[in-house]
């Protein structure tokens, strides 16, 4: 009897499991994604096919090809698809939605295929998938489309322009009719001490004298008639 009791729940289990459809879990991503700076953003889609909800889940970027070598960042999250942040050869921005996964990269900066995979960890039974890959191309060269504008010229800025030219003018009309007049001032006083010397050192002899008239220095012998020798007196 017990063992007919065995067998009839058996039964019923075998039945009740192929009744139910198999749990199984399907992600996708998009082909290719082409962007103009190194934010890269990249939307991993999954799909879960039975009557298991799932609460617990986990994901993980690979780069080249699916493999731990070759992880770029992962991270788990609930029910509560709450955002989060991920450091891992990248850091990736993780906001989590009801069957999308949107992966935000920060500073990357190298092309190549990049593959999404998604795991359901609880409740039981486990289930995972990976998806074909994306082909993430960054340009190397990022023309602006909105270029900025030169500031426009006022008035006011052409006044103080014009101001500053006028005064720059000006002090090199000054210094032009200036320099020749203090040039030939400084050569003539050099000559005058120049013409001086020579005339000391000519009646090196006799002591000499030197008398301002005014406007120059005037060199002449000592008048000492007590040292004049005798006889030349008129």
């Amino acid at each position: 009897m017990k063992d007919l009791y065995q067998l009839a729940i058996s039964l019923i289990c075998l039945l009740t499991g192929l009744k139910a459809p198999a749990l199984a879990m399907k992600v996708s991503q998009p082909r290719e994604v082409i962007v103009e700076k190194h934010n890269v953003t990249l939307q991993c889609k999954y799909n879960i096919t039975g009557d298991k909800r799932g609460e617990t889940f986990r994901v993980t970027i690979f780069k080249d090809k699916p493999g731990k070598r070759n992880e770029v960042c992962s991270g788990s999250f609930n029910t509560s698809m709450l955002p989060f942040e991920s450091k891992g050869a990248v850091l990736c921005e993780i906001q989590p939605d009801e069957g999308s996964i949107l992966i935000r990269f920060i500073g990357m900066n190298r092309s190549g295929w990049y593959f999404c995979h998604v795991e359901k960890m609880h409740p039981f039974p486990y289930t995972e998938d990976t998806g074909n890959g994306s082909w993430i191309f960054i340009k190397p060269d990022v023309i602006d489309r909105n270029p900025r504008r030169c500031p426009q010229v006022t008035h006011a800025t052409l006044i103080v322009l014009g101001l500053v030219g006028i005064l720059l003018l000006y002090s090199i009309i000054i210094t032009y009719l200036h320099w020749p007049l203090g040039a030939t001032a400084c050569i003539l006083g050099m000559k005058e001490a120049v013409d001086m010397k020579c005339e000391l050192i000519h009646n090196f002899d006799e002591p000499a004298t030197a008398t301002w008239n005014g406007q120059r220095w005037e060199t002449g012998p000592r008048q000492d008639n007590e040292k004049r020798p005798r006889g030349t007196e008129q």
